[in-house]
C-alpha cells in the first residue's frame, strides 16, 4: 500500500522527489531567458480589453510611422524627409536666435525652464505663505547646501558660455533678474512687493490664455499674433512674468478666485535645477536628499522629480529584500519552535523551494509563458504560509496517532495520519488552487501571470506534502529521533558547564511543559467552551462584520480608483517626496496641468485601414504584435469622398467638437483638399495642372483623387514650416494604406472615472451610429483617445469583484466535490466570503487605492482565506460522532492549535515587512496580517458557530451515490427527544420498518449503555425543555491518560491477556479505551461508587490480539473468540477514531449538556461490521404484555478481509459495539427514573428478566 511504501522506503521517495525537483529546476533555468526585473512596474495595464486593444494598435501605428518605417505621411517620404531636415535646421537656428535675444541680454539664465530638468517642490514649514523674504531666501540657501555643495554637481550641471554652472530657475533668482540683484540672497522686501504688484497686473491675461510665449520678445514678434496686442507691455517685456506664473508658483496663486485677495497665499513653489533628470542624479539624492532633514526654520523640500523613480524603485527592491527574507525566516522559525525539530523545518523549506522551482518549470516550459512579473515572487511568502499551516496539522495528527497508539508500527501510523491529512490536503489545495486560477479572467497581465503561477505552485505543493512530508516524518522517527544517548545523572554533575547545561535544560523543559499545559487549557477547554456557549454572539457579531464589510466594499465609500497611469503608479509610501510630487504637486503647477493634467482637452482619433486586432502575446507586455491591414479600406471611391466630406460637417455640428485655432484638426482634410483643387487654375502647358485643377467637380474620380492628393502633399512639403499632418498614411510603395482623423473636444482630461466614462460612451455611441452609414470601404473605422487611465479604472472597477465572486463560487464547487456535503460547503464558503468582505472593507478604511497591486492582493484574498476554514470543515466532516456539538468540540480540539499557530506565524511575518520602503512589500505585510487573522476568526468562531446550529448530523446534507446502500448509519447517540436530529427521529424510522416487516409482534428497540449514551447537553440546558430528567455525567470515569488501567490487580485477567499475546504475536497489539459513562439516571453516584464502577468496566474491557492470518484461515471463529472480539470493536468513523475520543468529547467540565459518544476501542483495522447484522435489534417483547423479557443476543460480525475494504464514506459511518455495561431502558414517563438491568455474568445469550 501507499503507507507501507512511505514507511519502508522513505529515502527512495525523497530521492525520487529530489531528482524531479533538480531536473525541473535546471530545465527551467537553462531553457530560455531568466526573469528580467529591470522594469518591475511593467505588466500592470489591462491588455485584452476593447479599449486596450485599440490603444496598443494606435501605439503601433505611431511607432511605425516615419522615415523608412512602415507608414509615412507622404508618398514621397525620402524626398520629403530631406526637406524636413533642412526646415528643422532653419527652425533650430531661429529658435536659437530668439533665445539669445531674450536671455542673452543679461546672460543670467541658460534658456527657459524645461520639464527635462530636475525639480524640487518647496513648502512653508509653518504652513504659511512662501511669498515673503525669509522663505524665498531660505529656498536659495537649501539649494546651496543640499545641491550645489555636492561634489558631483559641477559634473552634472548645464553650463554657461563662461563655463560656469547655470543658475537655477527659482523664485528668488527671477526676482533678482528683474531688479538687477547679483543673487537671490541679495533681494529686498521692496523687490518682492514690486514683483507681486507686477504679477497681480499680468495674472488675469495669463489665466485667460492671452499671455503666451509667442507674445514675449520684440515688437515684430508680438505683431504676428493679434491677441498679444491686448497684453500690457510690462508683462511681455521680459519672460520672467510668464515663467513665474507658468512654472514656479502654484495654480491657485493669483488665480481668478484669489486675485482679489490683499495678501495672496503661495502654498507651493517649484525650483528647476540646471541638471537633467535621470540616473545621474542618484548620487546627489542618496547623499543629500534621501534624509529627512530637508528643512529649516522657514521652508522644506516636500516633493521632487529627479527622473529617478524607476531607478530608485529597483534600488529599494533589492535593498528591501531583507524584509521578505526575514518574514519567511519568521515563518520557518515558528515551524521549528512548534515542532522542536530543525530537521523537519529544513525539509519543509526544501518543500517550498522545490514546489516553486517545479512551478516555474511548468510556467515557463509547459505553459510557455515568456514574461515572469515581479509580483510572482510574492508566491514565496504565500506558499511558505500554506506549507506552515499544513505542516502544523500533519504533525499534530502524527503525534496524536503516536501518543494514542504507541505500539503501532510506522506503516500503521502513516496510514492513520494520511487517512485524515490526505483528505484535508486534497480539499484545501484543490480549493486554494481553483481560487487562484479564477483570477485568470482578469485583463491585467501581471494578475493573470500570478494566477497561473500561484495556482500551479499550490497544486505542486500538494504532491510534495503528500510524499515528501510523510517520508521526512518517517525518516525523522527512524534515524533522527532515536539518536539521543542516555547519560547517567552523575555525568551532568562532573563539571560546572554540564551543570549549567542541565539547569538550562530543566528550565526549557519546565517552560515547554507550561506552554503545553497552557495550550491544552486554551485550545481543548476554553476555546470549545467559548465557541459553544456563546455561539449566538459569535454568529451575530461576525455576520454584522461581514455585512458591514460588504457595504463598505461595494456601496460606500468603496475602494478608490487609481488617479495615475500605470507608468506613474505609486511604488513608495505616500509620504515619499517622489510620490508626493506625482500624486499632489504635479497638478498644482500650470505647465504640468496643461500638458498632463485636467487642463488639457481630450482628443479623438478615428482610424481606418488598420483593424483593432491585438495579435501579440497577451501575457507579455513587451509583445505588441503586428498591424493587421483592412483589405476593404478605400477612400478613392466617390461615395467614400462624399461621406468623408459630410462626416466633417457632422463633426463640426456636434456639441462636443472644439475648434482649436493653434492646432488644426485633420477631420476635415477632404474639405481642405476641395479648396486646394478649386484654387488651382488649369494650364495648357502643364499636364499635371490640367489633371489637378478646378475643371473637375467633386466627387473626383479614383485616379484623379489619388494623384491629386499626392500632389497636394508634395506642395505642402516644399512650404516647410506650414506643413502638417493631413491624416493620410502611405506604405513603402506610395499607396494609401490608412486614414487617421483627429480633432479636439470640449471635454477636459479627468481623473474622475465617471467623467471619463461619460466621454467614452458618448463618443463611442455617436461614432458607432455614423459608421453604420459609411460606404463599404469605411465601415471598419474605430476611435481612441487618451484613455489609458480610464482603461485601467474600468478594468479594476468591473473585474475585481467579478474575480472575487467567481473565486468564491469555484471554491464552493470544489469543496462540494471533495466533501460531498452541501451544508458544510455552504458554511465554509460563507466563512470565506465573510473573511474577504471584512478584509476588503478594512482596506477601504485604510484608504487603499485600487491600483493593479491592490487588485492582485484582493484577487488572491479568496485563495488565502481557504485553508483555515477547510481545516475545521474536514475535521468536522471526519469526526466519528454523529451530533453536531460533539463534532464542533472535536474539530476545535483537533485543529485550533495548529490554526492559531499558523495565523500567528503569518501575523509576525506581516509585521516584519511593515518598515519596508517599497510600498508593495508594506502592503503585502498589511494584507497578510489582516487576511490571516480575520480568516482565523471567521473559521474558529463563525464557521463553528454555524455548525453548532445547523451543522450536519450523521449523513444529513451528504450527497449519496447509488452505492451508498453499503454505508452504515451512525449510532443513534442523540437525545431521546431528537431535538438535533436531521431528517426525523431515526429510532422511529427503524421502528416503522420493523413494524412493517413483522406486524404480528410489537417490538421495541432497547438502548444498551454500551451503544447508546443519553444526551446530557441539551437536557441540562435551557435550549431543550423536552425532558425534565436530570443527566448525570460521572466526571470521575475518565481513565488516566485515556487508557484502561493496568490489570496488575487482576492476575487471572492479566495472565489470560499475556497468554493470548504470546500466542498471536506482539505486532498487532493495540490499546483499548474505557467507555465514557453517561446516564440519564436521576441519581448521582458518589465518587467511591463511580470509582468502583469504573474499575469494573475497565476490568471487563481488555484488548485482544488477533493475527490477520487467523482471520484468513477461518472466517467464522469460535463463539468465545467472537465474544471477545465484539467487545473491543473500534469505531471506524475516522482515521482517528481511536485517538483520544473520550477526552475530546467529554466537555461537561466547561458546559453541562455536551454529549459523550462512546470511547472507541483500538482493535485491528480488519474488524468491520457486517452489513447483514447492521440492523439486528438488541431486544424486544415476546408477545407478553404482563411480563418484560429481554432477548440479548450475541451479534456475529463479518470479519472477512472483504469487509475491511470500504470507501471513505463507509468507514466514516461505522461505530463499534463493545462494552458490557448495564442495559438502560428509558422510562416513558419523563419524571420517572430509567430502568437499569444488570447483565448476566454468563457468556451465553438468553432471556433475562
Amino acid at each position: 500500500s501507499y503507507s507501507q511504501m512511505i514507511a519502508e522506503w522513505p529515502i527512495a521517495v525523497l530521492v525520487l522527489c529530489s531528482v524531479m525537483a533538480v531536473v525541473c529546476t535546471l530545465a527551467g533555468l537553462l531553457v530560455g531567458n531568466l526573469p528580467d526585473f529591470s522594469e518591475p512596474l511593467m505588466g500592470f495595464e489591462p491588455r485584452d480589453t476593447d479599449i486596450g486593444r485599440k490603444l496598443i494598435v494606435w501605439r503601433n501605428i505611431e511607432s511605425h510611422t516615419g522615415y523608412k518605417k512602415t507608414f509615412s505621411l507622404s508618398p514621397y517620404a525620402e524626398k520629403k524627409s530631406r526637406g524636413q531636415k533642412d526646415v528643422q535646421k532653419g527652425q533650430e537656428a531661429r529658435t536659437r536666435r530668439m533665445v539669445e535675444q531674450i536671455y542673452g541680454v543679461d546672460g543670467f539664465f541658460c534658456g527657459p525652464p524645461e520639464k527635462g530638468y530636475s525639480q524640487l517642490v518647496f513648502m512653508s514649514t509653518t504652513a504659511g505663505s512662501l511669498w515673503n523674504l525669509q522663505a524665498i531666501q531660505s529656498m536659495c540657501q537649501i539649494e546651496q547646501d543640499k545641491i550645489r555643495s555636492h561634489v558631483h554637481f559641477r559634473d552634472l550641471c548645464q553650463r554657461t558660455e563662461a563655463n560656469e554652472c547655470c543658475p537655477s530657475w527659482s523664485l528668488g533668482n527671477y526676482i533678482a533678474v528683474l531688479y538687477n540683484r547679483s543673487s537671490c540672497l541679495e533681494i529686498t522686501q521692496g523687490d518682492i512687493s514690486h514683483t507681486l504688484a507686477l504679477l497681480r497686473a499680468c495674472a488675469p491675461d495669463y489665466h485667460k490664455g492671452i499671455l503666451t510665449p509667442s507674445c514675449i520678445g520684440s515688437e515684430t514678434m508680438r505683431q504676428k499674433h493679434s491677441q498679444c496686442a491686448k497684453v500690457p507691455e510690462k508683462c511681455t517685456r521680459f519672460d520672467a512674468i510668464y515663467q513665474l506664473l507658468h512654472f514656479l508658483v502654484d495654480r491657485d496663486f493669483l488665480s481668478p478666485q484669489t486675485i482679489e485677495y490683499q495678501v495672496p497665499s503661495l502654498k507651493y513653489s517649484l525650483l528647476f535645477l540646471p541638471t537633467r533628470k535621470g540616473a545621474s542624479m542618484m548620487g546627489i539624492y542618496l547623499d543629500n536628499l534621501e534624509s529627512w532633514d530637508l528643512f529649516d526654520n522657514y521652508t522644506s523640500i516636500t516633493g521632487m522629480d529627479l527622473g529617478l523613480k524607476q531607478k530608485l524603485f529597483q534600488h529599494y527592491l533589492l535593498l528591501d529584500t531583507k524584509y521578505p527574507v526575514l518574514a519567511i525566516l519568521a515563518i520557518f522559525l515558528s515551524i521549528s519552535f512548534y515542532l522542536r525539530s530543525i530537521f523537519i523545518t529544513l525539509m519543509v523549506l526544501l518543500t517550498v523551494i522545490s514546489s516553486l522551482m517545479i512551478s516555474y518549470f511548468l510556467y515557463k516550459v509547459a505553459f510557455r509563458f515568456t514574461y515572469f512579473p515581479f509580483v510572482n515572487l510574492t508566491a514565496v511568502i504565500i506558499l511558505s504560509s500554506i506549507c506552515a499551516n499544513h505542516t502544523f496539522i500533519f504533525f499534530d495528527l502524527w503525534n496524536l496517532s503516536k501518543s494514542q497508539n504507541p505500539s503501532a508500527g510506522l506503516s500503521q501510523r502513516v496510514s492513520q495520519t494520511m487517512h485524515h491529512f490526505a483528505y484535508l490536503m486534497l480539499a484545501s489545495c484543490f480549493t486554494m488552487g481553483a481560487a487562484f486560477y479564477a483570477s485568470y479572467i482578469s485583463n491585467i497581465i501581471a494578475i493573470r501571470c500570478f494566477a497561473i503561477y500561484m495556482g500551479t505552485s499550490v497544486l505542486v505543493n500538494l504532491v510534495f506534502m503528500m510524499t515528501w512530508l510523510p517520508s521526512s516524518a518517517v525518516l525523522y522517527e527512524r534515524y533522527v529521533a532515536t539518536t539521543c544517548v542516555y547519560k547517567p545523572e552523575d555525568y551532568w554533575k562532573n563539571t560546572g558547564q554540564k551543570r549549567v547545561a542541565l539547569s538550562f535544560h530543566y528550565i526549557l523543559r519546565g517552560l515547554q511543559k507550561t506552554l503545553s499545559e497552557t495550550s491544552k487549557l486554551l485550545f481543548e477547554k476554553l476555546l470549545p467552551c467559548g465557541v459553544i456557549k456563546f455561539r449566538y454572539i459569535w454568529i451575530c457579531w461576525f455576520a454584522a462584520l461581514a455585512i458591514g464589510g460588504a457595504y463598505i466594499s461595494c456601496s460606500n465609500p468603496k475602494l478608490k480608483l487609481p488617479t495615475l497611469e500605470s507608468s506613474s503608479v505609486q511604488v513608495f509610501r505616500l509620504s515619499h517626496p517622489f510620490e508626493r510630487y506625482d500624486s499632489e504637486y504635479c497638478h498644482q503647477f500650470m505647465f504640468e496641468r496643461l500638458e498632463h493634467g485636467e487642463g488639457q482637452r481630450m482628443p479623438v482619433t478615428i482610424i481606418w485601414g488598420i483593424l483593432p486586432v491585438d495579435n501579440g502575446d497577451h501575457f507579455n507586455p513587451k509583445s505588441n504584435g503586428t498591424l493587421v491591414v483592412d483589405a476593404t479600406f478605400t477612400i478613392q471611391s466617390p461615395d467614400a469622398q462624399k461621406w468623408l466630406f459630410e462626416f466633417c460637417q457632422k463633426v463640426k455640428n456636434q456639441t462636443f467638437y472644439y475648434l482649436d485655432t493653434e492646432q488644426k484638426s485633420t477631420v476635415c482634410f477632404m474639405e481642405e483638399f476641395i479648396r486646394w483643387m478649386d484654387s488651382r487654375q488649369c494650364s495648357q502647358r502643364d499636364n499635371s495642372f490640367n489633371l489637378c485643377c478646378n475643371q473637375f467637380s467633386f466627387p473626383y474620380g479614383s485616379e484623379v483623387f489619388l494623384h491629386c492628393i499626392k500632389m497636394m502633399l508634395l506642395e505642402q512639403g516644399r512650404e516647410g514650416a506650414d506643413t502638417y499632418d493631413l491624416g493620410l498614411r502611405f506604405d513603402g510603395e506610395g499607396n494609401l494604406a490608412a486614414l487617421v482623423l483627429q480633432f479636439q473636444t470640449v471635454y477636459h482630461y479627468s481623473f474622475n472615472y465617471s467623467k471619463a466614462k461619460h466621454f467614452y460612451e458618448e463618443i463611442n455611441l455617436w461614432l458607432t451610429e455614423e459608421i453604420k452609414t459609411a460606404p463599404v470601404g469605411l465601415q471598419n473605422g474605430w476611435f481612441t483617445s487618451k484613455l489609458e487611465l480610464y482603461n485601467l479604472q474600468h478594468s479594476l472597477s468591473t473585474e475585481t469583484m467579478v474575480v472575487m465572486g467567481l473565486s468564491i463560487a469555484i471554491s464552493f464547487v470544489v469543496l462540494l466535490l471533495t466533501t460531498w456535503n452541501v451544508l458544510l460547503s455552504v458554511f465554509s464558503v460563507t466563512a470565506i466570503a465573510g473573511t474577504v468582505l471584512v478584509t476588503v472593507g478594512l482596506l477601504v478604511l485604510l484608504e487603499w487605492q485600487l491600483n493593479a497591486v491592490e487588485s492582485l492582493f484582493i484577487s488572491a484574498a479568496v485563495g488565502l482565506s481557504v485553508d483555515f476554514t477547510v481545516n475545521y470543515c474536514i475535521s468536522y466532516h471526519l469526526c466519528p460522532h454523529s451530533d453536531r456539538l460533539s463534532r464542533v468540540a472535536f474539530s476545535l480540539k483537533q485543529m485550533s492549535c495548529a490554526t492559531a499557530m499558523a495565523a500567528s506565524a503569518l501575523f509576525s511575518a506581516g509585521v516584519i515587512m511593515l518598515p519596508a520602503t517599497v510600498l508593495a512589500y508594506r502592503k503585502l505585510g498589511i494584507f497578510i496580517m489582516m487576511i490571516k487573522c480575520i480568516s482565523c476568526g471567521f473559521a474558529s468562531f463563525f464557521f463553528q458557530s454555524l455548525c453548532c446550529f445547523f451543522g450536519p448530523e450523521k449523513n444529513c446534507g451528504q450527497i449519496l451515490w447509488p452505492c451508498a446502500h453499503t454505508m452504515q448509519d451512525y449510532s443513534d447517540d442523540s437525545e431521546p427527544n431528537g431535538s438535533y436530529a436531521c431528517g426525523g427521529n431515526e429510532k422511529q424510522n427503524r421502528l416503522r420498518k420493523v413494524q412493517e416487516s413483522n406486524t404480528a409482534n410489537e417490538q421495541y428497540e432497547l438502548q444498551p449503555l454500551s451503544r447508546k449514551l443519553s444526551d446530557s447537553f441539551d437536557n441540562s440546558t435551557s435550549t431543550s425543555k423536552l425532558s425534565n430528567r436530570p443527566s448525570v455525567l460521572s466526571e470521575d470515569m475518565q481513565a488516566d491518560d485515556n487508557r484502561c488501567p493496568r490489570t496488575a490487580t487482576h492476575p487471572p485477567l492479566e495472565r489470560e491477556r499475556q497468554n493470548l499475546q504470546e500466542s498471536l504475536g506482539d505486532d498487532q497489539a493495540v490499546l483499548c479505551r474505557c467507555p465514557a459513562l453517561q446516564t440519564s439516571s436521576p441519581y448521582k453516584h458518589s465518587s467511591s461508587g463511580a470509582e468502583i464502577h469504573r474499575e469494573r468496566l475497565c476490568r471487563d474491557c481488555q484488548c485482544q490480539k488477533y493475527s490477520p492470518k487467523a482471520w484468513d484461515d477461518n472466517s467464522h471463529p469460535p463463539a468465545a473468540d467472537v465474544y471477545k472480539i465484539h467487545r473491543c470493536l473500534c469505531s471506524l468513523g475516522s482515521s482517528f477514531d481511536m485517538l483520544n475520543i473520550s477526552s475530546e468529547t467529554s466537555i461537561s467540565d466547561f458546559e453541562q449538556g455536551l454529549k459523550l459518544a462512546e470511547s472507541a476501542s483500538s482493535c485491528p483495522d480488519v474488524l468491520e461490521l457486517s452489513d447483514s447484522y447492521s440492523q439486528t435489534e438488541r431486544g424486544y417483547l415476546n408477545g407478553k404484555r404482563d411480563t418484560l423479557r429481554l432477548d440479548l443476543r450475541e451479534t456475529v460480525f463479518d470479519i472477512s478481509p472483504a469487509a475491511s475494504q470500504q470507501n471513505s464514506s463507509s468507514w466514516k459511518n461505522r461505530f463499534g459495539l463493545g462494552s458490557e455495561g448495564p442495559v438502560v431502558l428509558p422510562n416513558s414517563q419523563p419524571d420517572m427514573p430509567d430502568v437499569w438491568i444488570k447483565r448476566s455474568s454468563t457468556q451465553s445469550s438468553g432471556y433475562n428478566s
